[in-house]
């Protein structure tokens, strides 16, 4: 699946026939599913940021550059 093809699905664009082919391809188990989820997930994150979508952050991200930089900062 090409990029393309992702972006009509999240655009709500995508043939019905092609949105069950991509829905099947995303499938656990598929060739390449986990691959194309990651890409999928990009792509709807960067959507997201884009279009000015906020995501809530409980403080996980924070916490996880925290605990980077004091490992960093460690002899």
């Amino acid at each position: 699946m090409n990029d393309e093809i992702l972006s009509a699905f999240l655009d709500d664009e995508l043939p019905p026939d092609h949105v069950a082919a991509l829905l099947e391809a995303l499938q656990e188990g598929a060739p390449g599913s986990a691959e194309l989820r990651d890409r999928l997930t990009v792509m709807q994150l960067i959507k997201d940021a884009v279009g000015g979508v906020e995501a809530p952050d409980d403080g996980f991200t924070l916490r996880i550059l925290a605990r980077l930089r004091a490992q960093r900062s460690r002899p």
